[in-house]
């Protein structure tokens, strides 16, 4: 993992541009872990976010390579919304594209055809919250969201 973060810090350093991450924190879920599924809870384990994290602000404080943290706030749903299909990427390269502009305060609207009458005064990330429940509630699988539109039908149904 060090030579990863190493050949990262040593692009940004080249192209003289930042990195972005998410401000992620697991420390809850890892308190709950006994209620959580086994898979899940090997997976968090597992995960060395911490580790990652603190290599990567080391190396960049060390080498002058600006570290930006962003809210994680559906940058996966938002990426596979707006730019999967669009750009032919995968769920987690278009969460990244997500993470990168939120990074230079771009902001992501959601599609007109996924918002309620009722709801057009509401802050985006409300939208996008109703976005990701109605994605979890009806198993819909990140492959199926290439094309989003067939298989978000009936969201704007309350």
């Amino acid at each position: 993992m060090r030579n990863i973060v190493c050949q990262v810090v040593k692009l940004a350093e080249f192209f003289e541009c930042a990195i972005a991450i998410e401000s992620l924190d697991f420390s809850n879920k890892k308190a709950k872990m006994s209620e959580e599924s086994k898979v899940y809870n090997e997976m968090l384990v597992l995960l060395s976010t911490r580790m990652f994290r603190e290599t990567l602000e080391s190396r960049c404080r060390r080498f002058g390579v600006e570290l930006i943290k962003v809210n994680p706030a559906f940058t996966s749903v938002i990426g596979m919304i707006n730019y999967m299909g669009r750009y032919g990427l995968n769920s987690g390269t278009a969460a990244a594209l997500v993470i990168g502009r939120r990074a230079l305060k771009l902001s992501e609207k959601i599609p007109q055809c996924l918002l309620r009458p009722e709801d057009v005064n509401k802050h985006d990330w409300s939208h996008w919250r109703r976005v990701a429940s109605f994605i979890k509630l009806h198993r819909i699988r990140r492959t199926q969201l290439f094309q989003w539109r067939k298989a978000l039908e009936g969201i704007r149904s309350p």
